[in-house]
């Protein structure tokens, strides 16, 4: 039964208490129309009962004029006077006579609600009353003095006596049925009322008792219902709402425990994402950390290697100037030589400032190679901390794309980055070119220088023995004197080379400032999201998952 009623609707339910008091007032109402028909009833038959004792007393009061005027008229017809007078009283007696013997057939005729002692006493006040009305008729129907007045008085007396009495006995049984019917529509209102009360309060209990089960029925569920929104209030996702009716609160109910449902794992993958983020967070400004002090390694080698470079610049500089005094003194010889044997002495000694200058020269040439290789070994450093910078700037990019919407902005600098270690990478590749090209032209000028030294001291030896040797010497110093040229030449050009190195390392050493300035940018960036995470977990720590 309270499965039932929880099931229903809600309409349903709130139909039920006015349907129930409707019925209950049918109830009431059929109850109350059959307790005043009953009564009614009874008053009609009381009402009955009283016409009829009206009627009783209204025939003993007649019966009594009918009997004083039927004297009358027996002791006038006895005497022969007022014939006229005798017959106009003989027939009003007759026809009242008549009109209660008419009464009393049709009562008895009818008498549904006659007992049997009435049915009796009528019947015998029917016959009085025939028998009362032969001596009338007599004194109407004989002839003056034919009337025995004595005889008739006797008679008429007895049925008179005769008539009162069955009238008293028909008043003492009317006056004892009326008592008692009316003792009986007394039985009958008090158990109208009797009824009318129980089922008055029979209909006050059952809509008390359906009023109260109703109430229960439909606040309770709406109590559990805001005590369980109020635990969802407070941040309780884990509350859920039993569902224990169909009605509507139980289909709002389900909607409710459906909607926190998906509240619940929303706040869980928001929970979950917000860790991820974190996560990712610190892994990216552990990245942007780690690119940093890269960067600034970077930097400082690329300093390094622009010192370097300045040197060698330098370096090439000095040899350029060597090669111009080395050229000046080649010529002095040759037109030593040229000038004669006399000055094969100056020349010797010019031969052997030569042969100084060529050995410095050497010297210097053989310093530049190893600056040369010096300068190879920074290339490489150059190409590697290029390459390291490709790959920080790789995992950069791997870090951005995992951080997805936060880390497009770092993704670009991420692959602006790569693109500048490319471009050193590049650049390297064409300084390593260009020194491996310095390196074997140099080679080529220390055999050379070699070479040339070797003629010299040649030179030197032949000179003191014949003066038929100056044209080798001169051709000699010819050659020297072309390469010396090609030496300052390739040094011009190294020198060129090198300045353009350090151009290069100059710009690349303000890209990696650029990149150091937008690695700080991403690691507040990342600070920032981090933040931002710390402030989501804090949110969804407010609710109890």
């Amino acid at each position: 039964m309270k499965n039932f009623f929880m099931n229903l609707k809600m309409s349903k339910k709130l139909l039920i208490a006015p349907l129930m008091v409707i019925l209950f007032f049918l109830v009431f109402g059929v109850v109350s129309y059959l307790g005043l028909a009953d009564q009614s009833k009874a008053v009609g038959n009381i009402y009955s009962y009283f016409g009829d004792y009206r009627v009783i007393v209204k025939m003993g009061n007649d019966v009594s004029d009918i009997h004083a005027n039927v004297n009358k008229v027996i002791n006038i017809g006895s005497i022969g006077a007022g014939k006229e007078e005798v017959q106009d009283l003989g027939k009003k007696q007759l026809a009242a006579i008549q009109g209660y013997i008419d009464l009393i057939r049709k009562k008895l005729k009818s008498g549904g609600d006659l007992v049997q002692s009435e049915k009796k006493l009528y019947g015998e006040l029917l016959n009085i009353f025939l028998e009362y009305k032969k001596p009338v008729e007599e004194v109407l129907n004989a002839s003056p003095g034919e009337v025995n007045s004595a005889t008739m008085l006797m008679g008429v007396a007895e049925k008179y006596r005769s008539f009162g009495k069955t009238l008293q006995e028909l008043f003492d049984v009317e006056n004892k049925l009326s008592s008692e019917r009316f003792n009986n529509s007394l039985t009958s209102f008090r158990r109208v009322i009797i009824v009318f009360v129980a089922v008055l309060c029979i209909v006050v209990i059952i809509s008390l008792v359906v009023s109260i089960m109703l109430t229960r029925l439909t606040i309770s569920p709406v109590n559990k219902l805001i005590n369980v929104i109020k635990e969802i209030a407070r941040g309780d996702l884990t509350k859920r709402i039993e569902v224990a009716s169909r009605d509507e609160i139980g289909s709002m109910s389900g909607h409710l425990n459906a909607f926190v449902e998906k509240l619940h794992n929303a706040i869980i993958q928001v929970a979950e994402s917000s860790n991820q983020v974190s996560l990712s967070a610190s892994a990216l400004d552990r990245s942007a950390e780690q690119m940093a002090t890269g960067v600034e390694q970077a930097a400082a080698q690329i300093n390094s290697v622009a010192t370097a470079s300045e040197e060698m610049s330098k370096t090439s500089s000095e040899i350029t100037r060597n090669c111009v005094t080395a050229a000046k003194s080649s010529e002095n010889a040759n037109a030593s030589t040229v000038a004669g044997e006399s000055i094969i002495r100056q020349t010797i000694l010019v031969m052997n400032r030569i042969d100084e200058r060529v050995k410095d020269s050497a010297r210097i040439i053989r310093q530049l190679g190893i600056r040369s290789d010096q300068i190879g070994k920074v290339i490489e450093l150059i190409n590697d901390v290029a390459d390291q910078t490709n790959l920080l700037a790789l995992n950069a990019a791997i870090e951005a794309a995992r951080a997805g919407e936060h880390g497009r902005g770092f993704a670009v600098v991420a692959d602006e980055v790569r693109k500048l270690a490319e471009r050193t990478t590049n650049a390297t590749k064409e300084i390593a070119d260009t020194i491996r090209s310095m390196q074997h032209e140099t080679k080529e000028a220390v055999l050379s220088m070699e070479e040339g030294v070797k003629h010299v001291e040649a030179g030197a030896e032949e000179a003191t023995k014949s003066g038929d040797a100056l044209k080798d010497i001169i051709k000699q110093i010819n050659t020297v004197t072309a390469e010396v040229n090609q030496i300052a030449v390739a040094s011009k050009e190294q020198t060129n080379t090198t300045d353009e190195i350090a151009n290069n390392i100059h710009q690349v050493a303000e890209v990696m400032q650029e990149t150091s300035k937008s690695i700080a940018g991403n690691a507040s960036a990342s600070a920032q999201l981090a933040n931002l995470s710390k402030d989501l977990q804090k949110l969804v720590g407010q609710f109890r998952l």
